[in-house]
């Protein structure tokens, strides 16, 4: 429940160890190495290593696309990524020969593939462009120039037959015209002519949009050359084939590939360091944010590494902005992700973490509302987190989904909910008598309670930055008008007490919210106007009941299902048939309700507990270590 000091790090370092230095720091994983802000230094330069690195990787990455399509390995959606320790992690320099024989087989298969793509498509447009003129029985060599005729083939548009049609009759006795076939748009034809109106006939003809077919370089009836062509492409089918094969063979080699990737990606995130350093001729300047408790680890590190650097460290400036690190319990830690969502903490603002995930444990078991879901839940996210063994966000995410789950059993316990079965016992069902009334108060009790604790972390910062007037002002104010209110409705004595305290509070707001303005009339119409915040506070607490009707949603789908799947066990196809209808229906009630629970639980947090003291704008404190994308890091 706590945002961690930060402190910035100077460190000054002969330019010999500079290597040795950030990899140090990398394997501490303590520090986030900053752009030096040193006057008259300038910042260094990236090493030649890292132009090789980055060009390495894009290879790994290109030859890792190619084999993509033909990897066979199929992974189910719990199959874990394979462990990696941090010693394999270091030690892949060791395997980068046996990479780049795989990633130089890659690309000749690459390049082979590519060639025998384009054959089969010069082939396939070959074929396409010839198969209109199968018909035509003479060698393609014989079209063209002869001695004392000249032929033509071709195509001229459909819509032009009756200017065809008048050229075939001017010119009958001096040509000969053929038809081959016909499709939508086109008709193909022969002509032989003589070639004493070669250039007469040839300019009416395309002059109509006559086509001439490619025959260069062609020999044989069209037929003869299709038939060849599709010879040549059945055995380039059986090359492909066998390249394919060879490909799977490469593919199944891919960890190599994967590991290699982990450990370029690391030693780029360490090499792109040098270019946030200030240097002299032989010195260096390192600065970064560091973890308060952490120093001495960061020192100690650092002097091991370059027993001649010079290390300091000192608290944030007021015109510095440091990141955000996060100290949570373990069963907290997950709801973080809830938050950042929303806004990442302020590292000067309040971790609302352990509370919010206290209100997001209880308001979604009351949203998902039924026992067994809860168990389900549970169960079905404990198995994801062993079996896949997920990591970030994920995990964040699964682990919050199994903690709510056991609220939701719980809550369902408390509403006698247990897959919607009638005859359960129960504290409240809101499903009879006078049960839906008393759980919408208790929804609407816990919304309350939720939003005086926003009010009252506000007080606390105001507080904490020395604006005592104003935490009671703007803040206690509304929390006296909020509790006198609700006890106005509780009856006497306590409605006569609590009219007394919402009053109190009203005078507050009225006599000192327009306390900034100037002027009596401004400030007395300024008290007059937050006045109106009741009409807010007011639909903030009628938005709980939000709650409410999400559980009792939960609860009818629920019985809808049952009551189907009972009306058709009568018989045993009616009990397959009810079966099937209960596990679908229910597991398709728990999936849609369960992301509703989600998304409505974290509205309320984000727009009625949030906006009431939160402070976002920060960001993540990132420090140089090792991580991995294909792999688990163990060790």
């Amino acid at each position: 429940m706590a945002i961690l000091p930060l402190e910035k790090m100077t460190l000054i370092a002969h330019a010999d160890s500079k290597q040795r230095l950030l990899k140090a720091l990398q394997q501490l994983g303590k520090v986030e190495v900053i752009s030096c802000n040193v006057p008259d230094l300038p910042l260094a330069c990236a090493p030649e290593s890292l132009a090789r690195l980055e060009e390495r990787l894009s290879a790994v990455r290109e030859a890792l696309e190619i084999i993509r399509p033909y990897d066979d390995s199929k992974q189910s959606f719990l199959a874990p990524k394979p462990p990696m320790t941090r010693e394999q992690l270091e030690n892949m320099p060791s395997r980068f020969a046996e990479a780049d024989a795989l990633i130089a087989k890659i690309r000749a298969f690459a390049e082979d593939m590519a060639a025998l793509k384009a054959r089969r498509q010069r082939l396939a447009n070959r074929i396409a462009a010839l198969t209109p003129y199968a018909s035509f029985d003479a060698p393609l060599e014989s079209v063209g120039p002869g001695r004392y005729t000249f032929s033509l083939l071709g195509t001229i548009p459909a819509d032009s037959l009756e200017e065809y049609d008048r050229i075939r009759t001017d010119y009958a006795e001096t040509a000969y015209f053929e038809d081959l076939g016909a499709s939508r748009d086109q008709h193909f034809i022969f002509v032989v002519m003589l070639s004493s109106v070669q250039e007469a006939l040839v300019g009416e003809l395309k002059y109509i949009g006559f086509a001439e077919a490619y025959t260069k370089e062609l020999s044989g009836t069209p037929a003869n050359i299709i038939a060849d062509a599709q010879k040549e492409c059945a055995r380039l089918e059986t090359a492909t084939s066998e390249l394919e094969a060879s490909a799977r063979e490469l593919a199944s080699q891919k960890s190599v590939l994967k590991a290699l990737e982990d450990y370029l990606l690391n030693e780029i995130a360490r090499e792109k360091c040098f270019e946030r350093l200030s240097e002299t001729g032989t010195t260096f300047v390192l600065e970064g944010w560091v973890i308060a408790q952490d120093k001495q680890k960061v020192e100690d590190a650092v002097l091991k590494a370059a027993p001649e650097a010079y290390i300091a460290f000192r608290p944030p400036a007021d015109d510095e902005t440091p990141p955000t690190a996060l100290c949570n319990p373990k069963l907290v830690t997950p709801f973080e992700a809830v938050t950042n969502m929303y806004a990442y903490p302020s590292p000067r603002g309040f971790d609302p973490n352990l509370l919010m995930a206290i209100f997001y444990f209880i308001i979604f078991g009351m949203m998902l509302g039924d026992a067994a879901y809860g168990a389900i839940l549970s169960l079905g996210a404990f198995a994801v987190l062993k079996i896949k063994k997920p990591t970030g966000m994920f995990r964040m995410i699964t682990t919050v989904l199994m903690i709510c789950g056991i609220s939701t059993v719980f809550w369902g316990l408390f509403y006698g909910a247990v897959f919607s079965i009638s005859g359960i016992p129960a504290v409240i069902n809101p499903l009879e008598g006078d049960g839906a009334m008393a759980s919408l108060i208790l929804c609407l009790a816990v919304g309350v309670v939720h939003m005086i604790v926003g009010i009252g972390i506000g007080m606390y910062m105001d507080i904490r930055r020395g604006h005592f007037w104003a935490a009671i002002f703007d803040r206690f104010s509304w929390i006296m008008v909020i509790v006198g209110g609700i006890m106005l409705l509780v009856g006497d004595p306590v409605a006569q007490a609590g009219q007394y305290i919402a009053l109190a509070g009203a005078l507050i707001l009225l006599f000192t919210q327009g306390r900034s303005k100037k002027g009596i009339i401004r400030k007395v119409t300024g008290g007059l106007a937050s006045l109106y915040g009741v009409t807010s506070y007011v639909s903030d607490i009628l938005s709980y009941a939000r709650i409410f009707g999400m559980g009792l949603a939960t609860n009818v789908i629920a019985m809808v299902f049952n009551t189907i799947a009972g009306l058709l066990m009568g018989n045993v196809v009616g009990y397959i048939f009810g079966i099937v209808i209960l596990t679908v229906g229910h597991a398709f009630n728990i999936a849609i309700n369960a992301l509703g629970a989600f998304v409505h639980t974290a509205r309320l947090q984000y727009i009625e507990f949030f906006n009431k003291f939160y402070e976002g704008g920060g960001r993540p404190f990132r420090p140089l270590q090792f991580s991995v994308k294909n792999h688990r890091l163990e060790g």
